[in-house]
């Protein structure tokens, strides 16, 4: 037993020794301590902002702060504390009362990716923001940038945005500079001040930077084509700006949510959709119990609920969703009736968009309707429209297992 007791101490021993050999995290103080204790010791804040699910997060974590050239530049200078920025059923006590700071500091700072590292001076200002990982040495030296005005992030783009004016183009370089560092914050503070220094913030050119910019509800450009739909597609084209605010509310609202099943999944994000989005409620449930059908291979369900929501949504249609539901029925169906419908969405989406992917699919209906040397030659331009460029080798490889099939009259 005794045996025993020192192996444990020895190993708890070994473990504390581990630990102090990198960043000390200060993990029972709240924000407002851990402030006050940077204002009383005279040191700067550095703030891990993390998820569960990131896995650059989790190598930092691993691999990066445990070391001990790592542990000796940040002890000395810095307060440190890591904040996780979402929210898991495992989490504990400590994790639960950062949630409301969490929430706070990720809306006041415009937290765009993780991992985001943020650098505050003693008095509590932020000065300083390095995003993703890194290697030991070139972490250390990103961080060291923080402890200098002269070279702080923050310090320089406060005193860029006191100069700038309001050049439209000086202004758009800023927001792109602000971008490339996942910096939300002056993001958003250029983009509104480049948007209010050009003549017409519907101009071509405005628009395809507008839509570069927008990724979340939260951004100006969702608000914009939200509102301004009619405007945007007259740059972008029909219905462009309908299915970039439907996207952006798919990933947010629906893809985030837990999905029990079909009953269970639909209900509670349509009442949440029904408070945000009472106008796109509708169509965005109706496509999210499809897109349920096609990955649950529910074909039966998924032809009686295809049938009703083209007819009702006919004029809102995105070709990339008509060639998905096509794409469904050539793989399912077995009724010459519905292959023939489904060719009829394919031949609408290849029309409206025509690209490689919507025109492999209208070969497959071909193919299945038996008319091979159409989708012959049609599967042929979709491996020539693949042939340039390693980032489509895949898909020309797999697409040209197609064509071979087709020819050899084997079944897709």
């Amino acid at each position: 037993m005794k045996q025993f007791l020192l192996y444990v101490f020895l190993l708890t021993g070994l473990t504390a020794m581990a630990q102090d050999k990198g960043i000390h995290f200060e993990r029972e103080l709240s924000w407002k301590d851990i402030r006050a204790k940077a204002r009383k010791e005279g040191k700067f804040i550095f703030m891990d902002c993390y998820t569960t699910w990131c896995g650059p997060c989790k190598m930092m974590s691993r691999d990066i702060f445990p070391q001990q050239a790592v542990g000796d530049f940040f002890n000395g200078k810095f307060i440190s504390v890591k904040v996780q920025m979402d929210k898991t059923a495992g989490d504990d006590a400590a994790v639960k009362r950062w949630y409301d700071d969490a929430a706070a500091i990720a809306r006041e700072y415009n937290v765009m990716a993780y991992p985001t590292f943020l650098y505050f001076a003693p008095d509590g200002r932020l000065v300083h923001l390095v995003v993703g990982g890194d290697s030991a040495a070139a972490f250390i030296a990103s961080s060291a940038q923080a402890l200098d005005p002269a070279t702080q992030y923050y310090t320089r783009m406060e005193t860029m945005a006191k100069n700038a004016g309001n050049q439209p183009d000086t202004l758009k370089r800023l927001a792109e500079e602000a971008r490339k560092m996942y910096d939300g914050r002056y993001t958003a503070l250029f983009l509104q001040r480049y948007l209010h220094a050009v003549p017409d913030i519907f101009a071509p050119d405005v628009v395809d930077f507008l839509d570069r910019f927008t990724l979340s509800s939260h951004d100006t450009g969702f608000t914009i084509f939200r509102k301004n739909p009619a405007k945007i597609n007259q740059v972008k084209g029909a219905r462009y700006a309908e299915n970039r605010v439907q996207q952006i509310i798919f990933v947010e609202e629906v893809y985030s949510a837990p999905q029990e099943g079909a009953n269970a999944g639909f209900r509670p994000i349509q009442a949440k959709l029904k408070k945000k989005y009472p106008e796109l409620t509708g169509i965005v449930i109706d496509k999210f119990r499809l897109q349920w059908y096609q990955r649950n291979k529910a074909y039966d369900q998924f032809e009686k609920a295809v049938k009703v929501y083209l007819k009702q949504y006919n004029q809102q249609l995105d070709p990339r969703d008509l060639s998905s539901f096509a794409r469904t029925v050539g793989q399912y169906a077995t009724d010459t009736a519905m292959l023939r419908t489904a060719l009829s969405w394919s031949e609408r989406a290849v029309k409206e968009d025509p690209h490689a992917e919507t025109m492999s699919v209208q070969a497959l209906l071909l193919y299945k309707l038996g008319d091979v040397p159409a989708a012959v030659r049609l599967q042929e331009t979709v491996v020539n429209e693949l042939s340039a460029g390693i980032a489509n080798k895949y898909k020309r490889e797999y697409q040209q297992k197609v064509l071979d099939k087709m020819k050899g009259g084997e079944k897709l």
